[in-house]
């Protein structure tokens, strides 16, 4: 009788560390997603109301936090992102991602990057976040 008592306490308990996670990681999405959101807003060309307004984020999914610019109202973000023609500016790693706003290499826009560099910055802090959450629930 003494184990089955002590197999509830454990499982009781891992239960818990289980609910701490969730909530840690929830909490660090939603962190990252505004810091990411909010790096954007203030490096997105100024000039542009229709870009910067068009910038949404999505948490509903407590597990995906997204970051988005662009739509029927700015469908041109990409472009402004990594601009067009000879002045094309692609960070390694997106290149696929890029190319399938390619249209002719024939456009003069130069890039002014946004999105990408917030993305990247915050992911480094992410990743610290979940290996410290890792290292929480592993004690």
């Amino acid at each position: 009788m003494a184990i089955i008592k002590g197999v509830k306490v454990v499982i009781s308990k891992l239960n818990n560390i289980s609910k701490q996670a969730e909530l840690q990681v929830k909490s660090s999405i939603q962190r990252n997603t505004d810091q990411i959101f909010a790096e954007a807003l203030q490096n997105v060309a100024i000039q542009d109301n229709h870009l910067r307004s068009s910038g949404k984020t999505n948490t509903q999914n407590p597990l995906v936090g997204t970051v988005s610019f662009g739509g029927p109202g700015a469908p041109y973000a990409p472009y402004v992102e990594f601009g067009t023609g000879i002045y094309v500016e692609v960070p390694a790693g997106y290149e696929k991602f890029a190319m399938q706003y390619y249209v002719n290499g024939k456009g003069r826009m130069k890039a002014q990057p946004y999105l990408i560099p917030a993305f990247i910055k915050y992911r480094k802090i992410f990743l610290q976040d979940m290996r410290k959450i890792r290292k929480n629930i592993t004690k």
